[in-house]
């Protein structure tokens, strides 16, 4: 598939309005990726919860998911680069949960760091323009550098990652 940068692909999103399982089935080439992502979509729809597509004014599409009082979104980054983004709240009691359903590692590698220092921006930044991310103390690892936001972000997630977001979305 042909490499599509961002802004035509918000505009093909913006102007067709897909689903988020025809999105990803039209965008996401990794058979595995997808197939593991439609699930996702298709037990998410099982529990009455339809991601709704969020017009952003030109910057990545995303469809925003409202679970047990929370938001998650699956935000398409291009062609074939596909995430479903958590937000937490790093509590005693959340870390307390996630470490008894082995999720430990699967948070820790999938951070979502600040990019202000890199030059980076993000529209919803909370933190003063000289502050470059936050520190969180997680699973008792000292962590620098968050965006402040405090999201995990599942790049192209298999379907071991899928049941780990889950249990997640769960908590």
């Amino acid at each position: 598939m042909a490499a599509i940068d961002k802004k035509v692909l918000y505009e093909q999103m913006n102007t067709h309005r897909l689903q988020v399982d025809m999105a990803i089935s039209e965008y996401v080439a990794d058979k595995n990726v997808k197939e593991s992502l439609l699930r996702f979509v298709e037990w998410l729809k099982a529990k009455g919860v339809s991601p709704l597509y969020v017009d952003c004014e030109g910057q990545s599409p995303l469809w925003e998911i409202g679970y047990n009082d929370k938001t998650y979104y699956i935000v398409l980054n291009g062609v074939d680069n596909i995430c479903v983004m958590v937000k937490v709240a790093f509590t005693d009691e959340y870390q307390a949960v996630m470490g008894e359903n082995n999720l430990q590692d699967i948070v820790l590698s999938n951070l979502q760091y600040c990019t202000r220092k890199d030059g980076g921006h993000c529209g919803g930044c909370h933190l003063p323009s000289d502050v470059a991310g936050v520190e969180e103390t997680i699973f008792g690892k000292e962590i620098k550098n968050l965006c402040c936001g405090q999201f995990i972000s599942f790049d192209n997630p298999s379907s071991e990652t899928i049941e780990g977001i889950k249990k997640l979305l769960k908590l």
